[in-house]
């Protein structure tokens, strides 16, 4: 019975494993792994709140911030998975890139702590190295992901068009050495003080829709979710941002 129970939980980190918990800036985003050689010249902060899996009263609480200008970037972040009091999961990642010219490179990296209380805990890591290119509103990258235990070692080809800081469209290739390729098609527009985000993957497929308001330096944000095998998730998040994404 006892072993039955921990294979049980086992499975549920599994599950968590495969979370990907958005950004409170970015809540129409969920799947694909984040590039870690980033460019912006803007500093952000928020927290969020998300319920990866409806019905369950599996819940996530999580806290991002990044920072940077047109020589370096750092990204961090940390959340923390709970479902009732049977299991609990830390996360911390941390990016940082430089930029020379056109080019940016970046390498990044995450540490998880499962625990089942009373029962038994263990830990993983992930390391991630990117690079990224501009060209006028053409902008491109490519990292690889190298992970321990549930996860999966991964690479991804990314391709975006900015229309200055209102409209972009990219779409994300990501092949995971089990799991094979996942397309993921995105979106974000913003107009004034309200902002529109989807994507779309697949095979799944996978949809997200988000929204959000800001106004001047602090914005708010909802999104929602669906999936077409186990995952139909919800979340929202506050933020206060300074300068441009750009």
């Amino acid at each position: 019975m006892r072993k039955g129970f921990l294979y049980l939980l086992l499975g549920i980190s599994s599950l968590f494993a495969d979370v990907r918990v958005p950004e409170p800036w970015n809540p129409g985003f969920f799947d694909g792994e984040k590039n870690p050689a980033q460019r912006i010249s803007a500093f952000r902060m928020g927290i969020l709140w998300t319920e990866p899996m409806e019905g369950a009263d599996y819940e996530v609480l999580g806290f991002a911030a990044e920072w940077g200008n047109s020589f370096y970037y750092v990204g961090m972040d940390f959340s923390s998975a709970f479902l009732d009091s049977l299991y609990r999961s830390e996360n911390f990642g941390l990016n940082v890139s430089i930029s020379l010219g056109r080019l940016t490179l970046g390498v990044g990296g995450s540490a998880d702590i499962q625990v089942v209380p009373g029962e038994a805990s263990w830990w993983g890591m992930a390391g991630r190295v990117g690079s990224s290119v501009s060209f006028g509103a053409l902008s491109g990258g490519i990292l690889g992901v190298y992970a321990e235990d549930l996860r999966e070692n991964a690479v991804e080809t990314q391709v975006f068009w900015n229309a200055g800081e209102r409209f972009q469209s990219g779409v994300r290739m990501l092949f995971r050495q089990k799991s094979g390729w996942l397309w993921v098609f995105q979106e974000s527009l913003a107009l004034g003080a309200l902002s529109l985000q989807g994507c779309f993957a697949f095979p799944g497929p996978k949809i997200g829709v988000g929204i959000g308001f800001r106004i001047k330096n602090a914005g708010a944000t909802f999104g929602v979710h669906r999936d077409g095998s186990y995952m139909n998730s919800k979340m929202a998040g506050i933020y206060i941002s300074k300068g441009s994404q750009k």
